[in-house]
């Protein structure tokens, strides 16, 4: 027996090191290789601008403030710049990364402690090869931290349920509130929602009328206070952003009367499935056999399938909507589709996981002949020329295309000779190696490859290489106080952000030789200006590529190299 035992632990060490060697590749394999896209270009300017002024209380963004965001995730950055000695791409994602390996641990904790281990690492296989999940945890922004921070704080409530005391409630507050100081106060709310279930349920809510409970969250929200104190406390007269303001107008004002990002009320119903792809149709099918069957659901069930509705209600009654909004409920989706494949029985709800199972391993293959469908095109001749494929993607597809077809025949064939639950596990096993190959394929390789149509960094690189060493007074900006453009820029300062034309003409009189940078759809108003004194056309364009829409082509980069005549000559 105790054989028996040793080989099932080893068994499971062997699971688990196969898990978290595959997030950790996946998630941090190429992850620098790419250039900065879109919001990571504040996370990467703000942590620089912090650097370069030793104030890591008040971010800016070309020297104006800019308090939108608590500071923890500029603070990780920043840590790794320090531990590094570089800032680049890679330092600006590896916190996002790192914060997905410790979401994939939360979840396989949560699953092995409330059913067993194997549903906790299918779950953790699931979420780390689910687009939407893998997407922002490969991406230099917050999304990641506040996902991780809910996760983590869900499994140490489960960890420590039955030891309510000061210790339990102080390191479960910690972990919320330094969530809420990555992204925001859904950090504190999502966490909250989860447990109320299991808390109302059960009666435990009476262990938080103790006086160590109001102790622990009395120092949790000093904690998560303090740094808006200190900053408010050490403004200076040019920085008028206040950070809690901003967290009152980010999360309060935005979820009762929202000002941007108004999605329309159903928006997640479909955006869930669309963020757990693959895994939409065995998901689906769960909440299908969930509803069937909900009155017989286990109490750990029971309270998985609450939870995952009060998150999503809490996401829906929100009036600002947005896609990465509700990514916190990724590891509850996982969890519940997971045990809805391993650990439930009833016959009513396994003839629907059964069809779920078909539909699962049929999108499965059908995203194997797509990549052989992509090598096909990458084989026929593009017009014009700059449609074809970059060098290297025609390998890099025909191996992951190849790789996959064989390791699901493969595995389709031993795994029906074991022994399993049941026949749904079995194709769910092959399904997530081929899931893990393809989307491991394309985000570590296929999409660096792809990188090379991107055209900003080139520009700016080469921009940076004609102004390297310049005073930042002589680089301006007209009407675009550009993260990402300053980032690659690598000023020793800010530059100079012209908001309209009197500033336009102030800069074009008082600098007798400079950069002026601008994008496409400003080009009239600086022509107008610029052709007084200097030339019309500009000295640097951005490549525009054929494929580009008409609003990709307006923000194209255009830039002048002005100097000025010296008096005599023409």
């Amino acid at each position: 027996m105790c054989n028996g035992m040793r080989t099932h632990d080893k068994e499971d060490f062997r699971a688990d090191f196969l898990l978290f060697a595959g997030a950790f590749f996946i998630l941090l394999f190429a992850l620098g290789d790419r250039g900065l896209w879109a919001a990571e270009g504040r996370w990467a300017q703000i942590t620089r601008e912090m650097l370069l002024t030793k104030d890591f209380f008040h971010p800016t963004i070309g020297g104006r403030p800019y308090f939108d965001k608590p500071l923890l995730t500029y603070w990780l950055i920043a840590g790794v710049s320090f531990i590094t000695g570089s800032l680049n791409e890679w330092v600006v994602r590896l916190p996002s990364a790192l914060s997905g390996v410790a979401a994939i641990w939360a979840t396989r904790s949560i699953g092995a402690r409330l059913w067993s281990a194997k549903v906790g690492r299918t779950a953790g296989w699931m979420l780390l090869t689910s687009y939407g999940f893998l997407f922002w945890s490969r991406t230099g922004t917050a999304e990641a931290e506040n996902l991780a921070a809910v996760i983590l704080a869900v499994a140490w409530y489960w960890y420590r349920r039955d030891r309510a005391d000061f210790v339990t409630f102080l390191v479960f507050y910690a972990i919320i509130f330094l969530g809420a100081l990555t992204k925001g106060l859904t950090a504190v709310i999502v966490p909250v929602l989860a447990v109320l279930p299991d808390l109302m349920v059960n009666r435990r809510w009476r262990a938080l009328l103790s006086p160590s409970h109001f102790l622990a969250l009395f120092i949790a929200i000093s904690l998560y206070l303090s740094p808006f104190v200190y900053a408010s406390t050490t403004n200076t007269a040019s920085y008028q952003a206040d950070g809690l303001s901003l967290v009152f107008r980010e999360n309060i004002v935005r979820f009762f009367r929202p000002f941007d990002h108004k999605g329309a009320i159903y928006l997640y119903f479909y955006i869930i499935p669309a963020l757990l792809f693959p895994w939409s149709p065995l998901f689906v099918s769960a909440i299908a056999g969930a509803i069937r069957i909900r009155k017989d659901l286990d109490s750990a069930s029971k309270w998985l399938l609450r939870a995952g509705i009060l998150i999503f209600i809490f996401f829906t009654l929100s009036g600002s909507r947005r896609s990465y909004y509700i990514l916190p409920v990724l590891p509850f989706c996982a969890l519940l589709t997971s045990v809805f494949v391993i650990a439930v029985g009833d016959r009513r709800a396994r003839s629907i996981i059964r069809v779920g199972a078909g539909i699962q391993s049929g999108l499965l293959f059908g995203m194997i002949i797509f990549e052989f469908v992509v090598l096909l095109s990458v084989l026929v001749p593009k017009s014009p020329a700059d449609m074809s494929f970059p060098p290297g993607f025609f390998v890099a597809t025909l191996v992951i295309g190849v790789s996959a077809l064989t390791v699901k025949l493969i595995a389709d064939k031993r795994l029906a000779l074991r022994h399993f639950e049941s026949n749904e596990y079995a194709s769910v096993l092959s399904c997530i190696m081929v899931a893990a190959i393809i989307f491991g394929g394309y985000f570590c390789w296929q999409q660096t490859i792809l990188g090379v149509w991107r055209t900003e960094r080139p520009f700016v690189r080469k921009l940076e290489e004609k102004v390297s060493g310049w005073e930042p007074k002589r680089i301006a900006s007209f009407r675009r106080n550009d993260p990402t453009l300053q980032f690659y820029l690598n000023a020793a300062g800010p530059i100079r952000i012209l908001d309209n034309p009197a500033d336009l003409r102030d800069f074009l009189a008082n600098e007798s030789s400079g950069v002026l940078i601008t994008q496409q759809r400003y080009m009239s108003e600086v022509v107008s200006e610029v052709s007084r004194d200097f030339h019309a056309a500009p000295d640097m364009t951005e490549e525009v590529r054929s494929w580009d829409s008409e609003s990709s082509r307006k923000r194209k980069w255009v830039a002048w190299m002005l100097k000025k005549p010296v008096a005599g000559q023409k």
